[in-house]
């Protein structure tokens, strides 16, 4: 019952700070995950609820998924995702990208293109190529990453 009252106020704040939620999701960690973005806006922010009852904050440590419109083009730049800590690795990256590809799918978003950021490491290059390609996109030899809506 404590875990559902943090999920309801966090609702609240998010909703108080004009913003509203995709869904609510279920980790593997047995966290729960809320999905949300501005109510003009395009990004998408996860706010984690942790089996402990204590939730992240948004403008600290709350996920972001950062995305612009492409003027002139039904298409949408995927300019950065912000996840760190002990939160790599852990599926959230996964949740707000199915999350994007969902809203672009229901928007008529032609295509989604960004740039892979730069990895300091061959290990987290290949992480980022594997996480970008499981959800469909392509990547050229100057790291930039295109989805198509095969919708269209």
């Amino acid at each position: 019952m404590m875990i559902e009252n943090c999920i309801h106020r966090q609702m609240e704040l998010i909703s108080n700070d004009n913003c509203y939620v995709h869904r609510i999701v279920q980790t593997r960690q047995g966290d729960t995950a809320i999905l949300y973005s501005p109510n003009k806006g395009f990004d998408i922010h996860a706010r984690i609820v942790f089996a402990s009852g204590i939730a992240t904050k948004r403008h600290q440590n709350d996920l972001n998924m950062y995305i612009t419109s492409i003027e002139g083009r039904c298409a949408w730049n995927l300019q950065y995702i912000r996840i760190l800590g002990e939160k790599i690795n852990q599926g959230y990256g996964s949740l707000m990208m199915e999350q994007l590809l969902t809203r672009a799918v229901e928007a008529n978003i032609r295509h989604i293109e960004g740039r892979m950021q730069a990895a300091e490491h061959k290990e987290h290059l290949e992480r980022l190529r594997h996480f970008y390609t499981k959800f469909g996109f392509t990547i050229d030899e100057q790291n930039r990453i295109h989805w198509t809506n095969n919708n269209f």
